[in-house]
C-alpha cells in the first residue's frame, strides 16, 4: 500500500496522484468499477506486462493478489491510499460495499493479447517464471 498527498482544510480535502511519482510509472489508461454487487467477483486474471494502480474512490473492496511468493488479499478502503499490481499478478476483487467505486490506473493501453484469462494458464505461467 502507497499512501497519497492528502490536503485538508476547512473547504474539504484533495488527494494527488502524478504518474511517475506516485505510481513508478507513466499512466496510460484509467478507468473506474463500480455498481457491483457484493456477491460479485471481477478481475480473476493476470496481465503479463502491465502495471496497475488500484484506489478505492468511494466504500471498499477486496482485492485477492497471487503471484510466484503466494497468495494474499488486501483490503481497499480510503481514497488517501493505492495498491500496485506488479506484472503477472493474478487478482480478484471482490466484497465491494453498497456504492463502491474503485478507480484502476494502469501503465499500458488495453491490449487482449497480454491478458492471463485462466486461473490454469496463470499456474503455468508463473511456473515458467522461477
Amino acid at each position: 500500500m502507497k499512501s497519497l498527498k492528502t490536503f485538508t482544510d476547512d473547504r474539504g480535502s484533495l488527494t494527488i496522484l502524478e504518474g511517475g511519482r506516485d505510481v513508478p510509472f507513466e499512466i496510460a489508461r484509467v478507468y473506474w468499477i463500480y455498481g457491483v454487487e457484493a456477491d460479485k467477483v471481477r478481475g480473476k486474471h493476470a496481465n503479463q506486462s502491465s502495471q496497475q494502480f488500484l484506489v478505492a474512490i468511494n466504500g471498499s473492496m477486496d482485492i485477492t493478489l497471487e503471484d510466484i511468493n503466494g497468495r494474499r488479499v488486501v483490503h481497499l478502503d480510503s481514497k488517501t491510499e493505492g495498491l500496485l499490481i506488479p506484472p503477472g499478478t493474478w487478482n480478484e476483487l471482490s466484497n465491494f460495499s453498497e456504492n463502491a467505486i474503485l478507480a484502476v490506473f494502469s501503465s499500458q493501453h488495453y491490449c487482449p493479447e497480454t491478458y492471463i484469462n485462466t486461473y490454469e494458464e496463470f499456474l503455468e505461467f508463473i511456473h515458467h517464471q522461477s
